[in-house]
């Protein structure tokens, strides 16, 4: 497994200074908080099954293919 700071398969990221891994870690939270709210925006527009029992479902499918053709 790569390093997810530099990507080399021979650093970890305990490797680099505190300071590397902050900013990383800062850039990174960003990243992650928009791709989940682009995900998550496009995931609620599917259409719902709701069951006798009142559970929620969507098509497994329909979020692979979001999942897919995130960008």
């Amino acid at each position: 497994m790569s390093c997810e700071i530099c990507g080399r398969s021979t650093c970890t990221r305990s490797f680099h200074s505190l300071e590397a891994q902050r900013e990383f870690d800062d850039i990174a939270e960003k990243v992650k908080d928009r791709m989940k709210y682009i995900l998550l925006r496009k995931i609620n527009k599917l259409v719902f099954i709701r069951t006798e029992k009142e559970e929620i479902y969507v098509k497994l499918d329909d979020v692979e293919q979001i999942i897919d053709n995130y960008n």
